[in-house]
């Protein structure tokens, strides 16, 4: 039973690390600065919840980001889209749960340059989110890696992984609202966002107390 913290702290480590990940959406169909490709637009966390795949879309508006400064009155999420890889069954409307009041789903559909994605949730209207977050429930097996894989169909700003539109804030000329991807073509991965260290720092902890407890044992 001394044993038990240690497996417990590697067990905490490793889920952690296979049923969470975090990327940035960095890619835009703007293209005028200082809204151009490379800069670090949104985040899109995806990590198992009990049963559930949650993500959590988040502009990035705070101090430094770029859209701090830049945000009118009613600045928000208006629609996001991911894919599902490994020719899995495509979440609908019955499987995604935690929606905003109003948002729907829509299968196959576009996001303007960044091609046509398996699922698109989105708002009408001035009905926007900061950030948005949504779950996917029914899905035997998945896992946050079962959505991450690029769009098809034509995309003149590169097939992405992640897309959204972001609308209601003051850009270049007269421009209020864009479309923001996560990576480049097949084969191109986001840039990663590391996760959180309190994870690993409590997987540390229990791990480090397991040791303790065998070595007081032992003597």
């Amino acid at each position: 039973m001394k044993l038990t913290p240690i497996y417990l702290g590697a067990a905490l480590a490793f889920t952690g690390q296979a049923q969470a990940a975090s990327y940035f959406l960095d890619q835009t169909n703007i293209n005028q600065a200082p809204f151009t490709d490379g800069t670090n637009y949104l985040t899109v966390i995806t990590e198992t919840s009990g049963d559930d795949i949650t993500f959590n879309v988040d502009a990035l508006n705070g101090p430094g980001g770029p859209f701090a400064g830049n945000e009118l009155s009613n600045f928000g999420i208006q629609a996001f889209g991911f894919n599902v890889v490994n020719a899995g069954p495509s979440p609908g409307s019955g499987n995604i749960s935690n929606l905003p009041s109003g948002w729907t789903v829509d299968i196959n559909s576009q996001l303007n340059g960044f091609g046509e994605f398996d699922v698109v949730v989105s708002g009408t209207g001035s009905n926007r989110q900061e950030p948005l977050t949504f779950s996917i429930t029914g899905i035997t097996g998945d896992t946050p890696a079962s959505y991450h894989g690029p769009s098809g169909g034509n995309a003149g700003e590169g097939n992405a992984w992640y897309a959204a539109h972001v609308t209601d804030f003051s850009g270049p000329g007269e421009t209020t609202s864009g479309f923001f991807g996560g990576g480049n073509g097949p084969g191109t991965a986001p840039a990663p966002v590391p996760l959180p260290t309190a994870v690993w720092l409590l997987g540390s902890a229990i791990a480090s107390l397991g040791l303790i407890s065998r070595r007081s044992g032992k003597a």
